[in-house]
């Protein structure tokens, strides 16, 4: 351990109740002279041991528990830690050939997100102390998996929190775009040095397989669509007709290129959601199921409430567009917006609509990006297929 941290006496402190984040004004005296990306041992206002974490002085959270205990974060207890999140992958039986692998606090190592699409990894390290070890976690993982190559994406805004540099490259084997993968019944070609997030929002899949059973027959819109994959597994399911709409020209050309090599006809849309919505609303433009998954309008507390107005116009604007019966599949990946506040705020776009809501499923993340309950922030992904009454 490269020092001690201290508490702070006389406020409350998250760690006691399980959570691993100790915030800066949280601390009441650092003991030695820690490194940013060193480790700490963690102990009261009292002096009780509580754990082992990172540190980094640059960063609000400045210290994140990865132990209880007095733990080195070695090679050893590295290897433990990906064994164990292998095992629980595997054992979920996904159907899918892109997972995710490893997830941050929910796996036990602040920072470090694994994901596997086909036979490469993309890395993402998020914290000084995970950068720090980058070629140890490269070399394990590979040796683990057997993987070809892999590529890290840090170019994550977060990072730039920890001190960190943005950067794209290919940290083992060789490495050339695209990666062909099957998903949902569509052939992809993914760009994993592109695109969002580590190349496909792999926390939707299993939300895409589930709204799909409803995809038969129905006019289907997929709003902020990102490559459009719903909405072409969805024509590819028998939907009548589908449009995908996204902002994002690159996307949309990702989309596009997959829908005329699968033969697969897609009406591509690529318009800011709220100027179109409303055009197509004034039209009288109608579909039966309607894929509403727009970005995190609220990235702190402080956005909620004007993130909240933009939320309640789009479900406005999209449930007009529905008949009696049609289907609405609601996402919020904002975790400052939970639950039961995007419930509320559907409820309220339908009494403005003047109709009723009946749940048909609840969504949320996928369940290889696990959610520990004792830390909220790890449920990020949450959502809602209703039908309109």
């Amino acid at each position: 351990m490269d020092g001690t941290v201290h508490l702070g006496a006389g406020s409350r402190h998250r760690i006691r109740e399980g959570h691993p984040w100790v915030f800066r004004n949280e601390i009441g005296r650092v003991e030695g002279s820690p490194p940013d990306g060193g480790t700490v041992l963690i102990r009261d206002a009292k002096g009780k041991p509580l754990g082992s974490g990172l540190y980094n002085s640059k960063s609000q959270i400045t210290v994140r528990r990865y132990s209880t205990g007095t733990q080195e974060l070695d090679r050893g207890f590295i290897s433990r830690l990906l064994d164990e999140a292998l095992a629980y992958r595997a054992a979920l039986g996904s159907p899918f050939p892109a997972q995710r692998l490893f997830w941050s606090e929910s796996d036990g190592l602040p920072g470090l997100i694994l994901d596997r699409y086909g036979d490469a990894l993309v890395l993402q390290t998020l914290t000084a102390a995970t950068a720090r070890l980058e070629p140890l976690i490269v070399e394990l993982a590979v040796e683990k998996t057997g993987a070809r190559a892999v590529v890290a994406r840090n170019d994550v805004h977060v990072r730039a929190l920890e001190g960190l540099p943005q950067e794209k490259k290919v940290l083992s084997g060789h490495y050339e775009p695209p990666t062909p993968l099957s998903i949902l019944g569509v052939d992809l070609e993914i760009d994993l040095l592109a695109g969002q997030k580590t190349g496909l929002y792999l926390d939707q899949l299993e939300n895409h397989a589930a709204v799909l059973a409803h995809a038969p027959g129905r006019r289907i819109l997929d709003c902020f669509c990102n490559q459009g994959l719903f909405a072409l597994a969805a024509r590819r399911a028998g939907a009548s007709l589908c449009d995908a709409l996204d902002q994002s020209a690159e996307e949309i050309g990702r989309g596009r290129k997959a829908a005329e090599k699968a033969a697969l006809s897609v009406g591509w849309i690529e318009a800011n959601a709220f100027d179109w919505l409303r055009e197509a609303e004034r039209a009288g433009k109608q579909y039966d199921l309607i894929v509403l998954d727009p970005p995190p309008f609220a990235r702190g507390k402080d956005q909620l409430a004007a993130a909240r107005r933009g939320y309640h116009e789009l479900h406005v604007r999209a449930l007009r567009m529905l008949p009696r019966g049609g289907l609405l599949a609601s996402y919020a990946c904002s975790h400052h917006m939970g639950r039961e506040m995007w419930r509320e705020m559907l409820t309220e776009a339908a009494q403005d609509v003047g109709c009723s809501l009946r749940l048909v499923s609840a969504l949320g993340q996928g369940r290889d990006h696990p959610v520990l309950l004792h830390v909220p922030e790890t449920e990020y992904l949450k959502g809602f297929l209703v039908e309109k009454r």
